[in-house]
């Protein structure tokens, strides 16, 4: 679906929205109509850190104001997440 499209539905459905190619990279977007916050930038999966020898998963804290090229606004092909 085109961004207008996805962005409505996951307002409606408090849902972030991706595409393949930024899914893959492990990024979403979460719309909201927060003038402080815009959209968000949120990752999918944690990483992980070493801390005393030990792997952990840290979840990464979201980025603000996503600033998208003509091509992510022209993409057919966002979904809900």
């Amino acid at each position: 679906m085109n961004i207008i499209e996805a962005t409505k539905k996951a307002l409606q459905e408090n849902k972030a929205i991706s595409n393949p190619s930024d899914l893959e990279g492990g990024l979403a977007f979460l719309p909201t109509n927060s003038e402080c916050f815009g959209i968000l930038l949120v990752t999918t999966e944690p990483s992980l850190d070493k801390e005393n020898g030990i792997h952990k998963e840290v979840w990464q804290a979201p980025g603000r104001f996503w600033n998208p090229i003509a091509n992510d606004l022209l993409r057919e092909d966002w979904e809900l997440l």
